[in-house]
């Protein structure tokens, strides 16, 4: 079979070198780092549902059930029972991808995407075909910033949600996340590094839920791609993943849709199809971009009409988006009792 060779180790990558590998291709993976899942994340899969690749039991770190929101720190939606997700440990979940694939994965080995090099043993070499995976930083659409730390708290050992705080001044949202090691706590929107740190640690401080917490790691951050799918070619890599905006802007979740991204290139591949043909037509791809859509949508709305259109979207109506189903059917009868909201949404989702 032909050797396929793949910048990158993360999601994406691996999804790609697991799936061509089972297929049959000699596969092989560069990573810059020396351990992979490095950038940092939520370590979240909200909807497990669908997902091409099985996430076995020993990866599950906790399962989540229910979701709480609030939208400028009032309540709007809160349910148990609602989701079908995970928090995994992702770094022995891709680990444990490469070893079953048999593809080979060569860590420490940077890319150059100047010369379209990776430094194998020390030792320059060209990448002449294959696949871009290397995460935001070759991503060119918008990007915003997102920082996180861990902290303990025995009020939140048992935490099966995901709770979520909306700030529509920053266009963006806090976290709280069950954790592997502790609950994740973070921030991300529109503001500089040094504004969101601030933001940060005064929501740490001053958060209800957070009182009797101890920071228990370095805050730690990274960029997301928000921009939506961009599949433009790097020299004669096809992107994937993160790097090609596999991202749902609304909420940032990165995982799932890189996963996804992967796995469909690789089938292309399979098939004899062209890659990006295929993730132009991709589901995920047309998620994102109806998510893409909504946010800029949200992003010119005057604070408190943003603030309202959040507010009053019915928990399904939440989850329908931010899991990038987007049935038309479910928000319609979701919002039947609103259809100035539902002839919005619609319309976003139609255009």
């Amino acid at each position: 079979m032909d050797k396929i060779e793949i910048i990158g180790a993360g999601p994406a990558g691996v999804s790609a070198a697991y799936y061509l590998a089972k297929s049959g291709y000699n596969v092989v993976l560069y990573e810059a780092n020396e351990r992979l899942a490095k950038k940092p994340c939520g370590l979240g899969i909200p909807s497990a549902k669908n997902l091409p690749i099985e996430i076995k039991k020993e990866f599950i770190g906790k399962v989540i059930k229910g979701v709480t929101l609030y939208v400028d720190e009032m309540k709007t939606v809160d349910e148990n029972d609602f989701l079908e997700g995970y928090i995994i440990d992702k770094e022995s979940f891709l680990e444990s991808l490469v070893v079953e694939s048999g593809a080979e994965i060569r860590k420490k080995s940077s890319y150059n995407p100047l010369k379209s090099m990776v430094r194998e043993n020390g030792k320059p070499r060209e990448i002449k075909k294959g696949m871009l995976a290397g995460g935001f930083t070759f991503y060119k659409g918008e990007k915003i910033n997102a920082l996180q730390t861990v902290v303990k708290s025995r009020d939140l050992e048992d935490l099966n949600k995901l709770i979520i705080f909306f700030d529509t001044e920053i266009i963006g949202y806090y976290w709280i996340f069950p954790g592997i090691n502790g609950t994740e706590v973070g921030i991300g929107g529109y503001r500089d590094i040094n504004n969101l740190k601030k933001l940060l640690e005064r929501f740490i401080r001053k958060n209800y839920m957070l009182k009797a917490s101890k920071v228990i790691s370095p805050i730690v951050g990274a960029q997301i791609a928000v921009g939506g799918v961009s599949l433009d070619m790097h020299k004669n890599l096809t992107k994937i993943g993160e790097a090609a905006g596999f991202v749902f802007p609304l909420t940032g979740e990165g995982i799932r849709p890189s996963i996804i991204s992967g796995i469909e290139a690789a089938k292309a591949i399979v098939n004899g199809k062209n890659p990006r043909e295929r993730l132009e037509k991709a589901d995920v791809t047309k998620a994102i971009k109806i998510q893409r859509r909504i946010l800029r949508r949200v992003q010119t709305m005057e604070r408190n009409k943003r603030r309202e259109f959040l507010s009053l979207m019915p928990a399904q109506v939440h989850a329908e988006v931010a899991l990038g189903r987007m049935n038309k059917q479910r928000i319609a009868m979701a919002l039947a009792r609103r259809p100035d909201l539902a002839i919005k949404l619609l319309k976003y989702i139609g255009d």
